[in-house]
């Protein structure tokens, strides 16, 4: 199975995302510690779900929402975004101190 990674360079480290599984994240000091901390997530995840694939069929694309999907794949600020979700559903599922 082959999995598109997002490395970036953040504050001194390298952060790793999954780009569909944006609640599988490292950050590390090095490139390399990103990736294989990232693959040890990724591989700790498959064994814990099951990957399906569903066939939908025939899809009614008269439907309003469907003609906005995609909207925002030329938006240079998607992936902030993303992160800032990902960051704020961090936050809200951290126990109380």
């Amino acid at each position: 199975m082959k999995v598109d990674i997002i490395l970036s360079k953040r504050g001194g480290g390298y952060l790793t995302r999954v780009s569909n599984l944006p609640e599988i994240r490292v950050k590390e000091p090095t490139r390399e510690a990103a990736l294989s901390g990232v693959e040890r997530r990724l591989r700790a995840y498959f064994d814990q779900v099951e990957l399906v694939r569903l066939d939908l069929g025939e899809i009614d694309d008269s439907r309003p929402l469907l003609e906005h999907f995609g909207s925002f794949s030329d938006d240079p600020t998607f992936d902030d975004w993303q992160d800032e979700i990902a960051d704020y559903r961090q936050e809200r599922n951290r126990p109380p101190e």
